[in-house]
């Protein structure tokens, strides 16, 4: 089964657009390439050998950001072991 991003609005593509750009965060700019390429209909197996990242961690950002939206592309940092 093939996994795409959901259709996106022109502000979400401009912001996505302008977040690989001109991001300072990392972590970030790489979210928004990978939105960006699924909403090109690149397929995930293309996305992992364009990027270097794995198709499960692919998978997961794009049903993440299906569900959250723009949200979904800051990290979610949490403590470490107590």
């Amino acid at each position: 089964m093939t996994v795409f991003v959901r259709d996106l609005s022109k502000e979400e593509r401009n912001r996505l657009v302008r977040i690989a750009r001109k991001g300072a965060d990392p972590v970030q700019v790489r979210r928004a390439l990978l939105i960006l390429a699924s909403a090109q209909k690149m397929k995930v197996p293309e996305i992992s050998r364009l990027y270097h990242i794995s198709g499960e961690h692919i998978r997961h950002t794009i049903h993440r950001f299906n569900e959250e939206g723009m949200d979904s592309l800051k990290p979610r940092y949490c403590g470490g072991r107590p």
